[in-house]
C-alpha cells in the first residue's frame, strides 16, 4: 500500500556460508542490492544479513505507486538460482456514503459513514474534520465518532444550522474524501405557520453570523424588529376597506330612507 514500508526475506538454508544474494528489479533491469552493498540511487532501499540465521532482507520504505513490479533474487550457488516475485502497489482512499452532497432537515439524526478502500490493514486513526476545525474530541457538540475496523461513523443527534459546511474524512495512510451538508427547515417546526418560519430564518442567519456558511441556496431574512410585522400592511389595507365599505353602505341606506 502507499506509504507503508515493507519487507522481504529470503532463508538460504542447506546453502553454504559464501553464499550471496543480489536483488534486482527485474522489469526496469536495475540492480537494486548485491551482498550487503546497496546500488540504487533510490534511498528508501536497505538491505541487513544475520548470519547465524542465513537470513537476507531487503526494505523499501515509503512505497510509491512506481515500485510496483516484478523483482528477482539472484543466489551465487551454482548453477546460480533465481527467485521472483511480483510487488503489486495499492493506494487507501476514503469513501462517505451520499458524497458529494447531503441534504438533511433540522432535527433529524444524522449518520455519516466513511469507509476505507484498497487498504490491507485498518487505518490506525480515521479524522473528521467540519469547515477545517477536527471534531473527533470536539466536547461541546452533540455528537459521537465510532470507528470500525476499516471505517469510522460520525452521528449528530439532533442537526441543527451550525451543523451545515464541509465535512472531511481523513485516514491514516489513504486518500481524504470530501462531503458538503445542506442543512433545511424540519417541516415538523412551522405547519405553514409565517412567524414561525421567519423565527428559522433568523435563527439561519445568526448561525450565518457565527462564521458558518450557508450552504441551502435560501435567502436569508433580516433579523430587524421590522421582520415580524412584514404582514402589518396587509392588514391594515384589508380593515381600511372593510371600514370604507361599511361606512358607504351606511350613507347609502340614510340618504335612501330621506328620498
Amino acid at each position: 500500500m502507499v506509504s507503508e514500508n515493507i519487507k522481504i526475506f529470503i532463508f538460504t538454508f542447506h546453502l553454504l556460508s559464501s553464499t550471496q544474494v543480489s536483488w534486482l528489479k527485474r522489469d526496469e533491469d536495475h540492480i537494486l542490492t548485491a551482498g550487503g552493498q546497496v546500488y540504487s540511487s533510490e534511498s528508501r532501499y536497505s538491505v541487513s544479513h544475520v548470519r547465524h540465521q542465513k537470513l537476507w532482507e531487503l526494505s523499501l520504505r515509503d512505497v510509491r505507486l512506481t515500485d510496483a513490479g516484478l523483482y528477482e533474487c539472484q543466489l551465487t550457488t551454482h548453477p546460480p538460482t533465481s527467485l521472483f516475485f511480483t510487488l503489486k502497489v495499492v493506494e487507501a482512499r476514503a469513501v462517505i456514503q451520499g458524497a458529494p452532497e447531503v441534504h438533511v432537515q433540522t432535527g433529524v439524526r444524522l449518520r455519516l459513514h466513511c469507509s476505507v478502500e484498497q487498504a490491507t490493514e485498518p487505518p490506525i486513526y480515521i479524522f473528521w474534520f467540519h469547515n477545517g476545525s477536527m471534531i473527533n474530541y470536539a466536547p461541546r457538540r452533540p455528537l459521537k465518532v465510532m470507528k470500525h475496523n476499516f471505517g469510522s461513523s460520525l452521528i449528530i443527534s439532533n442537526v441543527t444550522w451550525d451543523d451545515a459546511g464541509s465535512y472531511r474524512c481523513e485516514p491514516h495512510m489513504a486518500e481524504p474524501a470530501n462531503l458538503t451538508l445542506h442543512v433545511v427547515a424540519g417541516k415538523w417546526r412551522c405547519g405553514g405557520s409565517p412567524f414561525c418560519q421567519n423565527e428559522i430564518m433568523r435563527e439561519k442567519h445568526a448561525a450565518l453570523h457565527n462564521g458558518q456558511n450557508d450552504v441551502t441556496g435560501e435567502e436569508t431574512v433580516p433579523t430587524s424588529g421590522s421582520a415580524h410585522l412584514f404582514n402589518a400592511p396587509l392588514l391594515i389595507g384589508y380593515l381600511t376597506l372593510i371600514l370604507g365599505n361599511y361606512c358607504f353602505q351606511t350613507l347609502s341606506s340614510h340618504w335612501l330612507r330621506r328620498l
